[in-house]
């Protein structure tokens, strides 16, 4: 990936995987669910926006305070390998974790009694959301 229009290729296939993901759970919820548009569009709208914006940042951070533990030799990892690993999950982990959070809590907050196994759909719904937004792009990256 040369150049700067390859560059905002990667970018545009990240927004986009993003919006196809979110049209789709919106249709999903208000078609297959009948919950009302409105809320579906809330519940959608509002966990994808936090996860990927405060959810990333916390990743961001996480992964910066790696680079500068690797970065200087004289310092080393509090708990050592073990500890890296550690932040290392916890940086991979935290958006997921985080978004299926706060599915669950808009679910009860709004009172959408249509989904029937809330916890299951939270998580399963944030698994398949960072499938596409992560693994469409890093598809993208592995084409020639």
């Amino acid at each position: 990936m040369s150049g700067v229009s390859q560059d905002w290729i990667f970018v545009f296939v990240f927004f986009g995987a993003f919006a196809g993901v979110t049209i789709a759970e919106i249709y999903w919820l208000s078609g297959k669910l009948l919950v009302p548009i409105k809320k579906a569009m809330t519940l959608v709208f509002v966990s994808n926006f936090l996860t990927i914006t405060l959810g990333f940042l916390v990743t961001f951070v996480l992964f910066a305070l790696l680079f500068a533990v690797a970065w200087d030799q004289n310092t080393t990892m509090p708990g050592g390998e073990v500890g890296a690993w550690a932040i290392f999950i916890a940086g991979v982990g935290f958006p997921v974790l985080l978004m299926a959070a706060i599915r669950r809590l808009l679910i009860v907050g709004m009172r959408i009694d249509l989904i029937s196994k809330p916890l299951t759909y939270s998580i399963l719904s944030s698994l398949i959301f960072f499938a596409a937004v992560v693994g469409i792009p890093a598809i993208y990256l592995l084409l020639p």
